[in-house]
């Protein structure tokens, strides 16, 4: 997802072996045999992220240990970073955002950056969805995975992620269309009908190709993708 970090570097297990070089200068070399050590127990666990549950997330920012300026999101049970966000990642969705309020009727609405509750251990906050109903619908309780007809993700230095684990987990949770707006190659990918950990159908739009909204089976206008790329992409900034 475009507003994750995954690479995250974790402390060394309990009981992992390391290496270390000898000090310099001449060393002997020891003919006594090495004493017996005790055998490494199997099942000594080493270090385990500690998993976060959503009632549990909601408790940390009811009491104020995370507050809405906090940059991070619960994900498969771990708090994670949200990434920096580029320019040319902005001005896609700003310019996907501004096509889809046009388009998207009464029955459904779009959001922006808001947060919607996937499972038990994840709610992240996609760049775009279309929701079903109205807005005053959900006056306490963000969107779950089956209000969401339409999820958007605009993907640039994010590509590997937003195309591998955040689709895996996008599709485990049956959204029933996920766009990715893929902003180094200029296209537009629908992935679409989900079943397990993947989606059954991928469908690939270029500059040329206008792409359909479909929402509940049924298509309510089209978004040229021409319109919604950058005029001209750079490459992107390190993610910091």
């Amino acid at each position: 997802m475009s507003n994750l970090k995954s690479d995250i570097s974790l402390p060394t297990p309990v009981g992992a072996s390391a290496t270390s070089s000898p000090p310099p200068g001449n060393q002997e070399m020891s003919t006594a045999p090495a004493p017996e050590m005790p055998p490494t127990s199997t099942t000594t666990p080493g270090f385990r992220p500690y998993r976060v549950t959503l009632e549990r997330y909601h408790r940390m920012i009811a009491t104020g240990v995370y507050t809405e300026k906090d940059p991070v999101v619960l994900w498969n049970g771990q708090l994670v970073e949200k990434m920096t966000k580029g320019q040319p990642h902005n001005n896609a969705v700003a310019r996907l955002a501004r096509a889809l309020f046009r388009i998207v009727p009464d029955g459904w609405h779009v959001r922006q950056e808001q947060p919607i509750v996937l499972s038990d251990d994840s709610e992240p906050e996609p760049d775009l969805t279309v929701i079903r109903g109205a807005i005053d619908d959900y006056p306490d309780r963000p969107p779950l995975a089956h209000d969401v007809v339409l999820l958007i993700e605009a993907a640039d230095s994010s590509l590997p992620l937003d195309s591998g684990e955040v689709l895996e987990t996008y599709a485990k949770n049956a959204i029933p269309c996920y766009w990715l707006v893929n902003l180094p190659d200029r296209r537009i990918e629908v992935y679409s009908k989900p079943e397990g950990a993947r989606f059954t159908v991928r469908e690939v739009f270029g500059p040329d190709d206008t792409v359909p909204v479909i929402l509940d089976g049924r298509e309510v206008g089209r978004v040229a993708v021409r319109d919604v790329l950058p005029s001209s992409h750079r490459e992107p900034l390190p993610d910091v």
